[in-house]
């Protein structure tokens, strides 16, 4: 259900939409739990708004009584309508500012976390929030945890492993999101670079922990005491998703960038580069709001996703009626023109694959940072940053991953209807073409096995956001352990196990068909230009880079044994000189 006047999501157990503070229809305000006044400059102000009118002054005789001389005697009152609430100033002296803009006697509408200053006094309008909702998005900028960056301050640095003192580093937002099980859950982003964690309630508290002061030491036995276990391992897998993240300073073993040797640095780039080549373009969130506010809310009413199931229902079994008189690769006679038209249909029906995605994280308030296109292992794709959905709910990550792949099906349910319709001919010959085509797209983004939009549905749905990596590690690791012991492996760690066998097949099946396609490309490109045998070796160096994603972790770790059994003589690997090593 979609607010009447923002157009996003709204939860029909709260009374307000989230994002404009617009009362929902149906909704009586005065059955849930009212919103308050909270001081940000004095938080032992706190005023919930059960009344329809709340007069706010100097006056005694007001509701909210602000001792402060930059505050009229009848400064302000906050009302409750049909739509939400709103702030009337009262021709106070000083003024009443929304959100930094003063409101010369008039009136503006409160959302949640919508900031107020009377005179002096700064506010916050809050609506009660819960587990099921979700707490404020806590954003931390530059301002408020800048690293010390010239020569008269201490940066702290990694001295030992326990003696270190990690720091947060700058541009940073943490945010309570809703969960199925009770338990809290939280999520951590860089809001420099935009990558997301998931944390629990222990790595909250060690990511509170970490300013600077406390030294590893300190966070193991606060740790310790605040969860009754000296977790070392935990503590330090925390720091370090932390660092991975670009949002840890001071770790034991994690030097700055700018200390790293350009061959490595350079090697390191090339490796990511092969593993995954993005051209993005950032900032697309002002024109995708644009669109969701022109046009895009209707697909997400009850009327546009009955229309789109229609559309899927009704295009598969026209399909199978066109079958009968289409052919594939027969574009009835179009000539060249017919791959021209199914090559643009092919493209048109990939923006609007990506675009419905962007939509979808709309409908639900959040914010669509880039798009583009990249090479996996040498295979073109598009995609939309959806990682900000990471602050929503688990079924409405659900909904935009599925969103994408259901408006190919659409397409080409449309499609599938012209080619059934419309006479004999090119026209509907080269629809038939194109539904069949995107028919095959939609399966393929749907494949779990890929990390595509049905793994990531798949993963929300069974709340295992490492499905793949749990699952081919049980797969390699775990359950051969649990054989030898004579363990016998439960329905879940069966499930993992078969799942693993899948992943690793279909990896392997990827980079076959990758490197087929490369193979193919460059081959007819060095055909007549090359002599033999070195367009054989040329494809092969070509084919090796591509394919380095797969054969590179294994050949570090093999090249981490041989030091480790250089450095021990030959023989057996003891704790001690592991540890040494690592």
């Amino acid at each position: 259900m979609l607010c009447h006047v923002c157009r996003v999501h709204v939860r029909r157990d709260f009374p307000y939409c989230l994002h404009c503070g617009t009362l929902r229809r149906g909704a009586a305000p005065t059955s849930f739990a009212a919103p308050q006044l909270r001081g940000i400059d004095d938080p032992a102000l706190l005023v919930p708004l059960t009344g329809p009118v709340t007069t706010l002054g100097r006056g005694s005789d007001n509701d909210v009584v602000l001792s402060d001389d930059s505050v009229s005697r009848r400064h302000a009152r906050i009302v409750r309508t049909g739509a939400g609430f709103r702030i009337e100033d009262l021709d106070s002296f000083n003024g009443t500012a929304v959100g930094g803009v003063d409101l010369h006697g008039g009136a503006a509408h409160l959302a949640d976390g919508t900031e107020l200053s009377i005179g002096d006094v700064r506010l916050v309008f809050e609506q009660p929030r819960d587990a099921r909702v979700g707490s404020r998005t806590m954003v931390v900028g530059t301002q408020l945890t800048q690293l010390p960056t010239t020569a008269d301050e201490e940066v702290p640095e990694a001295t030992g492993p326990l003696t270190a003192r990690p720091r947060r580093r700058s541009g940073w937002a943490l945010k309570q999101v809703p969960t199925d099980r009770g338990e809290p859950g939280w999520v951590l982003s860089n809001t420099r670079t935009g990558v997301y964690l998931r944390l629990d309630e222990r790595e909250v508290f060690l990511w509170n922990a970490v300013d600077g002061e406390n030294t590893v030491r300190d966070l193991l036995f606060a740790y310790a005491d605040r969860f009754g276990e000296l977790a070392l391992p935990r503590i330090e897998a925390a720091l370090a998703a932390f660092a991975d993240a670009g949002l840890l300073r001071g770790l034991p073993g994690r030097p700055e960038q700018e200390q790293t040797g350009g061959w490595r640095r350079a090697g390191r780039a090339l490796y990511r580069a092969l593993l995954k080549l993005e051209i993005s373009v950032p900032g697309l969130d002002g024109a995708v709001t644009r669109l969701y506010g022109a046009f895009g809310w209707r697909l997400f009413t009850r009327t546009g996703v009955t229309l789109g199931w229609l559309s899927v229902v009704g295009g598969l079994v026209a399909f199978f009626r066109a079958q009968r008189r289409q052919h594939l690769l027969d574009f009835g006679g179009a000539g060249v023109w017919g791959p021209v038209a199914l090559a643009a249909g092919y493209v048109s029906a990939l923006v609007i694959h990506e675009l419905t995605h962007a939509l979808a994280v709309k409908s639900y308030g959040r914010k669509v940072r880039r798009g583009g296109f990249l090479l996996m292992m040498g295979m073109p794709f598009a995609f939309v940053d959806t990682s900000d959905m990471w602050f929503g709910s688990r079924w409405s990550r659900v909904v935009v991953a599925l969103s994408g792949p259901l408006s190919t099906a659409a397409l080409a349910g449309w499609c599938a209807v012209g080619a059934a319709c419309l006479p004999a001919g090119p026209v509907s010959a080269v629809l038939f073409q194109l539904a069949f085509g995107l028919y095959l797209n939609t399966l393929y983004n749907f494949n779990p096995l890929m990390p595509l939009d049905g793994y990531q549905a798949l993963t929300d749905a069974l709340r295992v956001p490492r499905l793949r990596e749990e699952a081919s590690a049980y797969f390699r690791k775990g359950l051969w352990q649990d054989l030898r012991a004579g363990r016998r492996p439960g329905p879940r760690q069966t499930g993992m196990a078969a799942y693993g066998l899948a992943v690793v097949v279909g990896t392997y099946g990827f980079l076959v068909l990758a490197l087929l396609a490369w193979r193919s490309r460059l081959g007819d490109l060095l055909q007549g230009r090359v002599p033999p045998p070195w367009d054989t070796v040329i494809v092969g160096v070509v084919v090796g880079l591509v394919a380095s994603p797969v054969w590179a972790a294994p050949m570090r770790r093999l090249i981490r044994r041989l030091r480790r059994r250089h450095r021990t003589g030959g023989g057996p690997v003891s704790a001690v000189a592991v540890e040494g090593a690592a």
